[in-house]
């Protein structure tokens, strides 16, 4: 029997896509903003967007790589190896592709157009980005931008195809819904807090991003965060999790706790070295919240979508239908807006929503767009007709 559409991960889709240009809308705000970044409005920044940045950069992410996962293997059981490699390589490998030969380097250059330095875009190319100085290697501002989700995401597949050529009887989902095991919550918690504190101790840098040549750009604080919820996707689908009868995350829990932790995790970011002067403390409690904030959103999320957003109709399906063309073209839209309305002289919390209403609108529009194309024209089939 065929499975009804599960409407309310199309939904979640669309509000991550929507954090995610909110992230990069914030970043544009915030105080103490990184020195690279594209655009900063440096006369109209405030610590609440720095809150902002820290709260939605720690879980979208994760929560795109469980969908992913999710419906990874249930298109991979129902279509087989070769149709289903078929549509990844033109869905995500030609897109990953194209949009880091096209976009990458223009939307990294806005850096130097937006502070004015005199150096030109071919130059900025051949020395800073697809060569170090003529060297045949990456430059020091090389980066995929927003396409090293594509790039991580064909890993995760790879990585897929892999393992269920070695157990193929992962392919079957099982016969009855099943409850997670006792083992499995505490287990990606755990996790995580020993990802976050291992890497964090060793690396110190949670935001550091690195490369591998040209083809894969990660953050190696968070790179194992990637496989770990792609195939919790994967794991959530065999036991028939968001089925009738299935098992979903309480969201009284699970969202109560995401809830909470939002504002714990910001403010004790900001504020413990005022609280401690122990920097084993200080380090200690924010690993903590770190975990517990990822993980309570992927499932918070996952159950409050679930319970409560589990339906469509005509403006929610454009939305779903258009969140990967706009999670495609959102920084090359979103930059230029931000830039262009530096000069707008208008009190912060007036100035950044009127730039974010703006922005999104655009986005969406230059979305629709670009579903013309044929690497996007699947998400048609979300559309309420």
């Amino acid at each position: 029997m065929k499975q009804a559409r599960l409407y309310f991960l199309d939904n979640l889709k669309t509000v991550i896509i929507a954090l995610m240009i909110a992230l990069h809308w914030a970043m544009c705000f915030m105080a103490y903003a990184p020195e690279w970044w594209y655009v900063v409005d440096y006369e109209h920044t405030h610590l609440l967007f720095t809150c902002v940045v820290l709260w939605i950069d720690v879980f979208i992410m994760p929560i795109m790589f469980f969908i992913s996962g999710y419906f990874g293997i249930a298109t991979l059981g129902k279509h087989g190896y070769g149709k289903w490699w078929k549509g990844k390589l033109l869905r995500i490998v030609l897109p990953w592709i194209l949009g880091v030969i096209i976009f990458a380097a223009p939307v990294s250059y806005i850096t130097f157009y937006t502070r004015n330095i005199p150096l030109d875009f071919w130059t900025f190319c051949w020395t800073l980005f697809w060569n170090n100085n003529g060297m045949l290697e990456p430059g020091v501002m090389f980066s995929h931008v927003q396409y090293w989700y594509l790039g991580m995401l064909t890993l995760c597949y790879i990585m897929l195809t892999a393992i269920t050529k070695v157990y193929p009887s992962i392919l079957e989902s099982k016969l009855v819904s099943v409850q997670p095991s006792k083992f499995f919550i505490p287990g990606v918690l755990l996790f995580c807090l020993a990802n976050t504190a291992i890497t964090n101790y060793y690396i110190g840098n949670d935001d550091l991003w690195l490369h591998f040549s040209y083809f894969f750009v990660y953050q190696p604080c968070r790179v194992l965060t990637y496989p770990l919820f792609f195939l919790a996707g994967v794991y959530a689908w065999r036991n028939h999790w968001f089925t009738t009868g299935g098992y979903v995350p309480n969201q009284m829990i699970w969202f109560s706790l995401f809830v909470i932790v939002s504002f714990a995790y910001p403010i004790w970011y900001i504020m413990n070295p005022f609280v401690t002067s122990s920097m084993e403390v200080q380090k200690g409690v924010l690993w903590v919240l770190h975990a517990l904030l990822l993980v309570s959103a992927v499932f918070g999320f996952l159950g409050f979508c679930k319970e409560n957003l589990d339906f469509t109709n005509g403006v929610l399906s454009r939305l779903a239908a258009n969140s990967y063309t706009m999670y495609y073209v959102h920084m090359a839209v979103l930059f230029p807006i931000v830039y262009l309305m530096v000069p707008l002289d208008l009190i912060v919390w007036l100035k950044a929503p009127l730039v974010f209403i703006v922005a999104y609108i655009a986005i969406y529009i230059v979305g629709r767009i670009f579903m013309f194309l044929p690497f996007f024209s699947a998400g048609k089939k979300v559309l309420v007709k």
